[in-house]
């Protein structure tokens, strides 16, 4: 093996896909018919390229150097630069013994399979290195010398041959082959990212061509009886180490006729008998008897692509059948799976690979609520349950949905002082966790506008809100949606919920800052009270309104003559209060930056705009918003919407259009909001 003088070793491997020009430069300086070997820091490990221009790689954590030697069939001519001479070929056991596999080619020759060799066949041998194959040694014993000849080994001998020449250029994702041993096939798997297997053992130098074939060095042997000429479901069933999950397995048909029925392969990671162990037996039979969480329990297990471990050179994140995706990672420790050491017990049938693991993979579905909320790191929330004595029975409670608050809005909305209360005073902590907890499981695909549900405590409704890409509960929207577990159904919301039972004139007077609008609605009542009551002031409806709220220095802002009509002419005074009134529910969180909102108002439609932090009504500033109470919620504006202002909805569209022409950067960030906003407007006209 002639290696040229020249090494290069790369600190950073840079986030762009090109070649760095000093390894161009270092490249074109070696001569012709050199090829890139990339050794990995640490390790025996070198990895063979066809190439003269390689992009160094980061190896499970290890950040390769690069070295270069002469390509398959050359070698160096002294005086020379780069590889000029042709080596002379021989046949596929010396081409394996030159190559760095001198143990396999003697165990050929030692069982005979050597000569069978020499009788005219061309054939493509994957030879396992001398690293590789001590490691079998070590693994499975030392082959003693009276038995080397025996049928086991001659088995394992003809199980690294295929019977015709087949070169790297032929190989595909997931290639089957007939290997020389009877019934038995190998795998070949090509991956993005540059890695190729047999096997699923790594390629590690390709295409040595010989006089009789062709010959490939790996980085493991390949074992007879991982191979099982049947699918992967039924290998499952009879290799009698699964035999809980083969129990699951027969006990539903979905995943298993969706894996028999596919025109792609599979990888199953199985749990072992000893893995269901780890869990609590009431615990699987919870899943068992449910049929949706056993699916999506299999489902969890299953990825619809073969992963051969020694392929996973980083951080590789694999859909399931289910809606989850599973983590698989190299680095200098081993290779894993959600975190969990995996070790290369495996089995490979027609339609896919089998590894055996040593810990379940629970998907959200199989989970409790609580546990979904540890699994995202709701820790401050899951504290105060615990404080409030509800672990256990959030456990064993069915049917909930927990409304949690991120640990942002947690600390954002409640003190210190009084988190640390909540540590000692159990009832305090308890009605707190309560009215983040709903009867029956709500999901956003199920959740309608103005929804009222009633939670845990048994006394406290909430409210629904569905916005064009959120749904809100009482002033707080949900920021991760949907966490379906066994129990229940878990949403992380980016407000404390705090709950205002009080009717909105309740609230207002405790502020002290709205009596010329309580003066005004006051008057209200006295002149329209049938039509307007239930708008303006509903007790007992269902429906929750919206009110942009003028402060008294909002109204004073008016000249002495517009206030007087306004508390006199009861035509314009219901008018005026109508046009602040918008019958639907309308948090601050609901409003996206940057977009145009055209709301109906109970007289007309008014403009909404959020830029950065402030929103504003028409040309009214929102400066105080999401005053909760019974009615629905508040906001306090820093101008009165008088109707004459506000524009006429046939006159709003034009201008709307008009704007669109002017500035498009002021509309609608989507085609489909605009239209949307047209269809309301027009709607309205009819």
């Amino acid at each position: 093996m002639n290696v040229i003088t020249f090494l290069l070793t790369v600190g950073v491997v840079s986030a762009n896909p090109s070649i760095p020009w000093w390894n161009i430069k270092a490249a074109q300086e070696q001569g012709p018919n050199v090829c890139v070997v990339e050794q990995v820091p640490g390790t025996n490990r070198n990895y063979y390229t066809e190439c003269k221009y390689w992009r160094p790689r980061t190896i499970c954590g290890n950040e390769t150097i690069i070295k270069y030697e002469c390509c398959e069939g050359y070698e160096m001519v002294p005086g020379q630069l780069g590889c000029t001479g042709v080596s002379p070929l021989t046949d596929v056991v010396e081409t394996a013994r030159n190559a760095g596999a001198g143990k396999f080619a003697d165990f050929l020759e030692k069982t005979g399979v050597a000569t069978e060799l020499k009788q005219g066949l061309t054939v493509t041998l994957f030879a396992p290195s001398d690293e590789a194959f001590d490691a079998y040694v070590k693994t499975y014993g030392a082959i003693k010398p009276e038995k080397i000849t025996s049928e086991k080994y001659r088995k394992l001998a003809m199980h690294h041959f295929v019977d015709r020449k087949l070169l790297s250029d032929q190989w595909g994702a997931d290639k089957l082959i007939d290997s020389k041993l009877s019934r038995h096939k190998i795998r070949i798997n090509k991956y993005s990212n540059g890695m190729e297997t047999v096997n699923c053992e790594l390629i590690m130098r390709k295409n040595q061509q010989a006089t009789n074939g062709v010959v490939h060095i790996i980085d493991g042997v390949l074992i007879p009886d991982r191979y099982k000429n049947m699918g992967i479901v039924e290998a499952i069933i009879a290799d009698g180490r699964f035999n809980v999950l083969a129990k699951a397995l027969n006990n539903t048909n979905s995943i298993v006729e969706r894996i028999k029925n596919s025109d792609v392969p599979h990888t199953f990671f199985a749990p072992s008998d000893e893995a269901f162990q780890k869990i609590p037996w009431s615990r699987w039979r919870k899943i068992l008897e449910d049929k949706d969480t056993l699916e999506a329990f299999l489902a969890n297990h299953v990825i619809s692509h073969v992963v051969c471990l020694s392929g996973v050179i980083s951080e590789h994140h694999a859909k399931t059948l289910g809606p989850q995706r599973l983590t698989l990672d190299c680095t200098s420790r081993g290779r894993s799976l959600e975190g969990q050491r995996l070790r290369q017990d495996f089995l490979h049938g027609l339609d896919g690979l089998v590894y055996l693991i040593d810990d379940v993979l629970l998907p959200d579905r199989a989970k409790t609520v609580t546990e979904l909320a540890k699994d995202e790191k709701l820790g401050t929330f899951m504290q105060v349950v615990k404080n409030a004595g509800l672990e256990d029975a959030f456990e064993n409670f069915d049917s909930y949905t927990l409304l949690a608050p991120s640990e942002a809005a947690i600390y954002s909305a409640i003190p210190d002082a009084e988190l640390k209360h909540m540590e000692t005073d159990r009832e305090k902590a308890k009605e707190f966790v309560l009215n983040h907890a709903v009867f029956g499981k709500h999901t956003t695909d199920s959740i309608y506008d103005n929804q009222v549900v009633m939670s845990l405590d048994e006394k406290t409704p909430l409210r629904f809100q569905v916005y064009r890409g959120s749904v809100g509960i009482e002033d707080a929207v949900i920021e991760k949606a949907d966490k379906q577990g066994s129990n229940g159904v878990l949403h992380v919301i980016n407000k404390v919920l705090r709950t205002n039972n009080n009717s909105l004139d309740d609230v207002l007077k405790t502020n002290g800052n709205f009596s010329i609008w309580l003066q005004a609605m006051d008057k209200l009542l006295e002149i329209q009270p049938a039509e307007f009551q239930e708008f303006i002031r509903p007790s007992e409806s269902t429906v929750a309104y919206t009110y942009f709220v003028p402060s008294d220095r909002a109204f004073k802002q008016l000249d002495q003559a517009k206030l007087d009509r306004l508390m006199n002419d009861s035509t314009y005074l219901t008018k005026t209060l109508k046009n602040h009134v918008v019958n639907n529910m309308m948090v601050s969180g609901g409003f996206q930056r940057d977009l145009r909102y055209a709301v109906k108002t109970e007289q007309s439609t008014v403009d909404i705009v959020k830029k950065n932090d402030t929103i504003m009504v028409n040309d009214a500033r929102i400066i105080r918003c999401d005053m909760l109470s019974r009615n629905g919620v508040a906001h306090e504006i820093n101008k009165v919407l008088l109707p004459e202002n506000s524009p006429h909805p046939r006159r709003y569209l034009r201008r709307n259009r008009g704007s669109r022409r002017a500035d498009r950067t002021r509309l609608l960030s989507s085609r489909s909001d605009t239209l949307r906003s047209r269809d309301i407007i027009t709607n309205e006209q009819q």
